[in-house]
């Protein structure tokens, strides 16, 4: 999938999220004062359980969907490892919930200083992906992540940590390999499990200042593979002038 596809596809998801998010209730309202509901008691609540119930949830799962899937075909067209993809989605799943509390927070029904509080970091690394694989590596024939091993290690590395992270704070990862493999039984264990992984990733502590880090480090090493891709126009741009200058004298 193409750079600009795949922001475009990106952007009417997000469309879409915003307006079943924080329209569609003004369209149930509506719907419910034209189709007279209100003249017979007890007649709205079909409807209303409809819209609210059925339509509203599906418009956002559908949102979710888009953003998933163009997301999983953008990381196969530029050449990434199918570990990616599987990377992408852990993180999705595990920062799946946070959109709608943001939602909340916007609506006012939830202070921003909750909303916060409640930040996932795996949305912080999900949404920094996508935002990355946005640039056109099909048309500079770079590779994403840049040349140099380093960068590479370290940004694969804090994002193995990240995904770990997610694995363990969130509880959904528990119920998904028991249902799948019909064992309920195993829900236990991994659930149990959980806890135990937390500890070891964030060092026994509360607080997010291990996962912040790794996320700051992810960034960074994002950062400096878009400085290698263009080091060749930042050296012609700031470089050579200064050079050139030097050398009349």
């Amino acid at each position: 999938m193409f750079a600009g596809r795949y922001l475009w596809w990106m952007l009417i998801a997000i469309a879409v999220f915003l307006f079943f998010t924080m329209c569609f209730d003004y369209v149930t309202w509506l719907s419910v004062i034209i189709s007279g509901c209100t003249r017979v008691a007890g007649s709205c609540g079909p409807l209303i359980l409809t819209m609210s119930g059925s339509m509203k949830p599906s418009g956002v799962y559908l949102a979710g969907g888009i953003i998933l899937v163009v997301t999983l075909a953008r990381i196969h067209y530029v050449g990434l490892s199918w570990l990616w993809a599987l990377v992408a989605t852990i993180w999705f799943i595990a920062s799946a919930p946070f959109p709608l509390l943001l939602a909340s927070g916007w609506t006012g029904q939830m202070k921003p200083q909750a909303v916060l509080e409640a930040l996932p970091v795996s949305f912080l690394f999900l949404v920094t992906f996508c935002i990355y694989i946005c640039s056109a590596f099909e048309e500079s024939g770079n590779k994403p992540f840049g040349a140099w091993r380093p960068v590479r290690l370290a940004a694969h590395l804090s994002a193995i940590y990240g995904t770990l992270l997610a694995l363990a704070e969130t509880p959904a990862f528990a119920t998904i390999p028991g249902r799948i493999l019909g064992e309920p039984g195993l829900t236990g264990t991994i659930a149990g499990l959980q806890p135990g992984l937390h500890d070891i990733l964030t060092l026994g502590s509360s607080d997010r200042t291990l996962a912040l880090v790794a996320f700051g480090i992810f960034v960074g090493c994002i950062a400096l593979s878009i400085l290698q891709e263009h080091r060749d126009a930042l050296h012609a741009r700031f470089v050579q002038p200064i050079m050139l200058r030097g050398s009349r004298h």
